[in-house]
């Protein structure tokens, strides 16, 4: 059957296509701050006694309403070991993030399965960001309020408790945990480079707002801060603070959308950016209580998850104290590839400390980290020939759904929505 859609998608399309070009050109002088950031990196041999981690996630919609999430995770490496499996199936209510922290929890025990079972392990490589993982499960512990976000609770506290038992074990054993992302929507350097530039204003309220600005991790997250540039905008418009104003509040335009475009106007091929130190930036408030404060409201928390689910996980407050900042840079291995993100934890002022971001002052793990990187990358593709392998394991298929929906109906008699609901990862 003919699509009769075609010619007026392929026009919807170039509309999207000419409006993110247009974007990418409204730096106004903030070309040179962002270009700027690049650092050149040679590649240095490739990964040697590495394991990678990636996971899956289907979600299907139930007649009932509910979520029926099918999510699993393997650890494949480059020993010539056995690779490791995990499967978790679950019931979430609709739009509750539990299935996707299930999925994250797999990882890490996937990850720390490997490390127990392999001798001689050096480096750790795990799909998707640390940063965004972290930020994920606080927020539902912390800030979550909806019935699907308080029902993921326990999801959230296996999350960070089994993250910060990962954590011990590669220091304990000198394993490297690294973090790749090729798909990300941080905008970590483009509010940095912007609020800089904005601080140096000569309108005060412009400088003001943003050296304030500089003390969280996005003001785009805070609608006390948003609101105010927003204002600040309308009020000079037509100046050159006004148009970054609105690029700072533009959530199209990510880290990845400017560093590309960088990447092909400096010509460079392999390098990255000077990496910088995140920690958390769920809400103003919250950085400002004190542990006490934070262990009572974590206790409310729990204390909800068991009125609504009958269970109360248990979560020690010094997990919470103890969990790493992040240090991160973006890697360009190719003018024609988009920039890889990759994370390293440290150890620091905690990850729960006043959100920020700042500068990395050692570099060194990250340099070696991206001189390995640039080593084993063969093409956009296999961007990371271990990483590529987990993926193409753990990656859900849809045909792989339509054999499961059929086993579920023959054997558990499920029944699911006449307009079948997925999500794939």
């Amino acid at each position: 059957m003919p699509d009769l859609f075609m010619d007026l998608l392929i026009r919807e399309l170039n509309s999207i296509s000419s409006e993110m070009k247009s974007a990418e050109g409204r730096l106004n002088g903030l070309e040179g701050v962002i270009d700027g950031l690049w650092i050149n990196i040679n590649p240095s041999g490739s990964f040697r006694n590495a394991v990678a981690v990636d996971g899956g996630l289907q979600e299907v919609k139930l007649a009932n309403g509910h979520l029926l999430s099918m999510a699993r995770a393997i650890a494949v490496n480059n020993m010539g070991m056995e690779p490791i499996r995990v499967v978790k199936v679950a019931l979430f209510p609709e739009s509750s993030p539990g299935g996707i922290l299930t999925m994250s929890t797999l990882e890490v025990k996937a990850a720390l399965e490997a490390i127990n079972r392999y001798g001689g392990l050096r480096y750790v490589l795990m799909d998707g960001s640390l940063f965004v993982k972290l930020l994920e499960a606080l927020r539902v512990l912390l800030l979550g309020r909806s019935i699907g976000e308080v029902y993921a609770i326990p999801e959230a506290v296996e999350f960070l408790n089994i993250t910060s038992s990962l954590l011990t074990e590669v220091s304990r054993r000198g394993v490297r945990l690294i973090f790749v992302s090729k798909d990300t929507n941080l905008r970590v350097y483009k509010e940095y480079a912007i609020l800089r530039e904005l601080a140096k204003s000569s309108v005060s309220q412009v400088s003001e707002l943003a050296s304030e600005g500089l003390n969280y991790y996005s003001v785009t997250w805070s609608r006390r801060l948003r609101l105010r540039f927003f204002n600040l905008m309308r009020r000079l418009s037509g100046t050159r603070e006004a148009s970054l104003m609105g690029l700072l509040l533009n959530q199209s335009v990510s880290d990845i959308t400017l560093l590309a475009s960088s990447t092909r106007r400096v010509g460079i091929s392999h390098g990255m950016v000077k990496p910088m130190v995140l920690s958390g930036g769920l809400s103003p408030w919250l950085s400002e209580l004190s542990d006490d404060e934070l262990v009572r409201m974590v206790k409310r928390k729990l204390n909800d998850s068991l009125t609504l689910r009958g269970v109360e996980p248990s979560l020690d407050p010094s997990v919470l104290f103890n969990l790493p900042q992040v240090a991160l840079t973006y890697v360009s291995a190719s003018m024609d590839d988009s920039p890889m993100l990759v994370e390293v934890p440290i150890r620091g002022e905690g990850f729960l400390k006043r959100p920020r971001f700042r500068e990395l002052n050692d570099t060194s793990v990250l340099t070696e980290v991206a001189g390995l990187m640039l080593g084993d990358y063969v093409d956009p593709v296999r961007y990371n020939g271990l990483l590529t392998l987990a993926h193409v394991y753990a990656n859900f298929t849809v045909g792989q759904l339509g054999e499961y929906i059929a086993m579920l109906q023959d054997r558990l008699g499920l029944r699911f929505s006449r307009r079948l609901g997925l999500a794939v990862l």
